[in-house]
Protein backbone atom coordinates (compact mmCIF):
# COMPACT_ATOMS: atom_id res chain seq x y z
CA UNK A 1 0.00 0.00 0.00
CA UNK A 2 2.75 2.39 0.61
CA UNK A 3 4.23 1.90 -2.91
CA UNK A 4 0.63 2.39 -4.37
CA UNK A 5 0.80 5.94 -2.21
CA UNK A 6 3.99 7.03 -2.75
CA UNK A 7 3.74 5.96 -6.87
CA UNK A 8 -0.05 8.15 -7.13
CA UNK A 9 1.99 10.98 -5.05
CA UNK A 10 5.04 11.19 -7.37
CA UNK A 11 2.86 10.46 -10.98
CA UNK A 12 0.98 13.47 -9.73
CA UNK A 13 3.58 16.00 -8.47
CA UNK A 14 5.81 14.71 -11.70
CA UNK A 15 3.08 17.03 -13.79
CA UNK A 16 3.19 20.04 -12.07
CA UNK A 17 6.33 21.82 -14.07
CA UNK A 18 7.14 24.98 -12.82
CA UNK A 19 10.38 26.52 -15.11
CA UNK A 20 10.94 28.72 -11.90
CA UNK A 21 11.83 26.40 -9.32
CA UNK A 22 13.85 23.09 -9.30
CA UNK A 23 15.71 23.87 -12.35
CA UNK A 24 12.56 23.37 -14.30
CA UNK A 25 12.24 19.73 -13.20
CA UNK A 26 8.94 18.81 -10.97
CA UNK A 27 7.75 19.40 -7.51
CA UNK A 28 8.31 15.97 -5.52
CA UNK A 29 7.47 15.48 -2.22
CA UNK A 30 9.62 11.90 -1.26
CA UNK A 31 7.68 8.96 0.40
CA UNK A 32 10.11 9.86 3.87
CA UNK A 33 8.08 13.18 3.71
CA UNK A 34 4.54 12.20 3.35
CA UNK A 35 5.15 9.23 6.20
CA UNK A 36 6.43 11.95 8.46
CA UNK A 37 3.16 14.01 8.01
CA UNK A 38 1.09 11.30 8.50
CA UNK A 39 2.58 9.95 11.98
CA UNK A 40 2.56 14.39 12.98
CA UNK A 41 -1.25 14.04 11.58
CA UNK A 42 -2.11 11.27 13.88
CA UNK A 43 0.10 13.13 17.03
CA UNK A 44 -2.21 15.68 16.40
CA UNK A 45 -5.30 13.45 16.74
CA UNK A 46 -3.77 11.98 19.99
CA UNK A 47 -3.04 15.88 21.49
CA UNK A 48 -6.95 16.03 21.51
CA UNK A 49 -7.37 17.49 17.91
CA UNK A 50 -10.48 16.13 15.66
CA UNK A 51 -9.06 16.92 12.78
CA UNK A 52 -5.81 17.62 11.44
CA UNK A 53 -4.88 19.13 7.74
CA UNK A 54 -1.53 19.67 7.27
CA UNK A 55 -0.24 21.77 3.67
CA UNK A 56 2.51 19.29 2.85
CA UNK A 57 3.19 21.53 -0.27
CA UNK A 58 1.43 24.65 -2.40
CA UNK A 59 3.13 25.61 -5.59
CA UNK A 60 2.61 27.42 -8.56
CA UNK A 61 2.34 25.48 -11.84
CA UNK A 62 2.07 28.81 -13.94
CA UNK A 63 -1.89 29.38 -14.13
CA UNK A 64 -2.83 28.23 -11.01
CA UNK A 65 -1.26 26.82 -7.35
CA UNK A 66 -1.79 23.05 -6.19
CA UNK A 67 -1.40 21.92 -3.01
CA UNK A 68 -1.10 18.52 -1.58
CA UNK A 69 -1.82 18.20 2.16
CA UNK A 70 -2.75 15.23 4.59
CA UNK A 71 -5.80 14.76 6.23
CA UNK A 72 -6.59 13.02 9.57
CA UNK A 73 -9.50 12.82 11.47
CA UNK A 74 -10.95 11.05 14.37
CA UNK A 75 -13.96 8.79 14.95
CA UNK A 76 -17.40 10.15 13.90
CA UNK A 77 -20.85 8.58 14.77
CA UNK A 78 -23.44 8.92 12.75
CA UNK A 79 -25.69 11.98 13.19
CA UNK A 80 -29.59 12.65 12.15
CA UNK A 81 -28.44 15.84 10.76
CA UNK A 82 -25.58 16.27 7.99
CA UNK A 83 -23.14 19.22 8.06
CA UNK A 84 -20.33 20.09 6.25
CA UNK A 85 -18.50 22.68 4.32
CA UNK A 86 -18.16 23.93 0.86
CA UNK A 87 -15.20 25.59 -0.49
CA UNK A 88 -15.95 28.79 -2.76
CA UNK A 89 -12.40 28.38 -4.84
CA UNK A 90 -11.12 24.65 -4.21
CA UNK A 91 -11.23 21.64 -6.08
CA UNK A 92 -10.12 18.42 -3.99
CA UNK A 93 -9.46 15.35 -4.58
CA UNK A 94 -8.92 12.61 -1.83
CA UNK A 95 -7.24 9.61 -1.52
CA UNK A 96 -8.05 7.54 1.32
CA UNK A 97 -4.82 6.29 2.50
CA UNK A 98 -5.64 4.73 5.83
CA UNK A 99 -9.32 3.67 8.04
CA UNK A 100 -12.59 4.15 6.87
CA UNK A 101 -16.15 5.91 7.01
CA UNK A 102 -19.12 7.47 5.08
CA UNK A 103 -19.17 10.86 3.38
CA UNK A 104 -21.91 12.72 2.58
CA UNK A 105 -21.85 14.87 -0.78
CA UNK A 106 -23.41 17.34 -3.03
CA UNK A 107 -27.23 18.11 -2.02
CA UNK A 108 -27.34 21.91 -0.95
CA UNK A 109 -27.09 23.69 2.84
CA UNK A 110 -29.95 25.17 4.89
CA UNK A 111 -28.82 29.02 6.33
CA UNK A 112 -25.39 28.25 5.25
CA UNK A 113 -22.93 30.39 6.90
CA UNK A 114 -19.85 32.08 5.41
CA UNK A 115 -16.39 31.55 6.87
CA UNK A 116 -12.90 32.07 5.98
CA UNK A 117 -10.00 30.50 6.79
CA UNK A 118 -6.41 31.76 6.13
CA UNK A 119 -5.83 27.78 5.42
CA UNK A 120 -8.63 26.91 3.04
CA UNK A 121 -9.88 30.22 1.85
CA UNK A 122 -13.95 31.01 1.46
CA UNK A 123 -16.09 28.30 2.67
CA UNK A 124 -19.77 27.69 3.57
CA UNK A 125 -20.96 25.68 5.76
CA UNK A 126 -24.10 24.80 7.72
CA UNK A 127 -26.40 21.68 7.44
CA UNK A 128 -27.00 19.70 4.30
CA UNK A 129 -29.91 18.31 2.87
CA UNK A 130 -30.11 15.57 0.17
CA UNK A 131 -26.48 15.03 -0.31
CA UNK A 132 -25.27 11.71 -1.12
CA UNK A 133 -23.84 9.12 1.77
CA UNK A 134 -20.79 7.19 -0.18
CA UNK A 135 -18.81 4.50 1.53
CA UNK A 136 -15.01 5.34 1.05
CA UNK A 137 -12.07 2.79 2.33
CA UNK A 138 -8.34 2.48 1.84
CA UNK A 139 -7.59 2.65 -1.81
CA UNK A 140 -10.90 4.89 -2.84
CA UNK A 141 -10.87 8.47 -4.44
CA UNK A 142 -13.30 11.21 -3.89
CA UNK A 143 -13.45 13.83 -6.20
CA UNK A 144 -15.11 17.27 -4.67
CA UNK A 145 -15.45 20.27 -7.22
CA UNK A 146 -15.33 23.60 -5.47
CA UNK A 147 -19.05 24.74 -3.91
CA UNK A 148 -20.53 21.49 -3.86
CA UNK A 149 -20.82 20.65 0.05
CA UNK A 150 -18.93 18.06 1.72
CA UNK A 151 -18.58 16.35 4.95
CA UNK A 152 -18.11 12.83 7.48
CA UNK A 153 -21.86 10.92 7.98
CA UNK A 154 -19.24 8.27 10.09
CA UNK A 155 -15.96 7.27 9.84
CA UNK A 156 -15.65 3.91 11.29
CA UNK A 157 -12.32 3.27 12.21
CA UNK A 158 -10.77 5.36 15.20
CA UNK A 159 -9.13 7.19 12.33
CA UNK A 160 -9.03 7.97 9.19
CA UNK A 161 -6.47 9.32 6.50
CA UNK A 162 -6.11 11.21 3.41
CA UNK A 163 -4.26 12.42 0.98
CA UNK A 164 -5.57 16.12 -0.69
CA UNK A 165 -4.66 17.22 -4.31
CA UNK A 166 -6.19 20.87 -4.21
CA UNK A 167 -6.61 22.94 -7.06
CA UNK A 168 -6.50 26.58 -6.13
CA UNK A 169 -6.65 29.03 -9.13
CA UNK A 170 -7.13 32.16 -7.12
CA UNK A 171 -4.42 31.35 -4.61
CA UNK A 172 -6.79 31.44 -1.13
CA UNK A 173 -4.06 28.62 0.38
CA UNK A 174 -1.30 29.19 2.51
CA UNK A 175 2.26 28.61 0.69
CA UNK A 176 4.01 25.64 1.70
CA UNK A 177 7.20 25.37 -1.02
CA UNK A 178 8.97 23.14 1.02
CA UNK A 179 9.59 20.75 3.94
CA UNK A 180 9.84 22.61 7.14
Amino acid sequence: MKKAISLIVTSFLLSTVNADDHGGGSFVIPKDEVNETLLKGLTNLSEGRTVSDIVVRHVDVGEEYLGVSVVQRSKVEPSEVETGIAHVDLDEIYYIVAGEGTMVTGGGFVDPTETNSNLLGSMLRGEIKDGVLQKVEVGDIAIIPKGMPHGWHEITSDTISYIIFRGDPNEVMQIKNSAD
